[in-house]
């Protein structure tokens, strides 16, 4: 990581103005966040860039978009929850540098800071944001995985300086009731490359699909989550000829061992450790 600049540029007479207007993103004043930052959405029938709308769209950016669009809209695409997603168009996505590299790092956090400001309030209908990164190419699950911890770790190193875990969740991955959280909120993650062994999570980039936390609790309170659960399962049947053993219900074990798609074993130890303040 390079030397962090947020704190340097606040203290020393910034941008005020702009402080000022985007309170909810402390990143929206450090330069490297801002100039890879990729913050877009899908209206009508364009990728826009909501945040800089006057910057032409990346060509890639929009190939990206559309490759995962189709995959997700493909048959028997089994993530009920992915469907209905991009069908009400509720979703945020971005195309950032390689996995886990400083910059990465930081315009995650300032897309999903701005993500959070945007979705403030859950309601039925789901929302995501969908991190796709350049590179790098990757080798094998076990690859992936690190480069997924790494990114993750480097995330918590820049938001615990700005904004405490979710009391809703615990930060000791080892915890039956984990969840990563960014911005004050908890999210479910899941990892997707081209190495995958589940063919729901193979896609040509890496990628990291935030979910927030608390969408998941209020379709459980309402009862429509065991419902999406078993659509979910059968289609996965379908799809591939096995359901996902690493699956399981929040609390009944970390989900930390779902965010890569690798299988693991029970004692798999997580490399992700929350600063202690975050712990107390």
């Amino acid at each position: 990581m390079q030397p962090n600049l947020i704190n340097s540029i606040l203290t020393d007479g910034g941008d005020l103005v702009r402080r000022d207007k985007c309170l909810w993103n402390p990143l929206s004043v450090d330069p490297v966040a801002s100039q890879f930052s990729s913050y877009a959405a899908f209206q009508d029938t364009a990728v826009v860039r909501p945040l800089v709308p006057d910057v032409p769209v990346d060509a890639e950016l929009t190939d990206a978009h559309d490759q995962l669009r189709q995959q997700i809209f493909g048959d028997y695409y089994p993530c009920a929850g992915a469907i209905s997603v991009f069908a009400q168009k509720g979703y945020r996505f971005g195309l950032f540098p390689e996995l886990a590299c400083d910059s990465a790092v930081r315009a995650v956090c300032h897309d999903l800071y701005e993500f959070c400001h945007e979705f403030p309030i859950m309601d039925d209908q789901l929302t995501t944001f969908i991190a796709m990164f350049r590179g790098p190419a990757i080798e094998s699950e076990q690859h992936f995985e690190d480069l997924l911890w790494n990114q993750l770790q480097a995330m918590h190193a820049i938001d615990s300086d700005f904004f405490a875990w979710d009391k809703r969740v615990d930060s000791d991955p080892t915890n039956n009731n984990f969840s990563f959280s960014i911005g004050g909120r908890a999210m479910f993650i899941i990892g997707m490359h081209p190495k995958a062994s589940r063919l729901a999570r193979t896609v040509r980039y890496p990628t990291m699909v935030f979910n927030l936390h608390a969408q998941f609790e209020r379709l459980r309170a309402r009862g429509k989550f065991e419902t999406m659960q078993q659509i979910i399962r059968a289609r996965e049947m379908a799809f591939q000829g096995s359901i996902n053993p690493m699956l399981k219900n929040f609390g009944e074990r970390s989900e930390a061992s779902q965010y890569s798609g690798r299988a693991v074993s029970d004692n798999w130890p997580c490399p992700f450790h929350a600063h202690k303040k975050d712990e107390t």
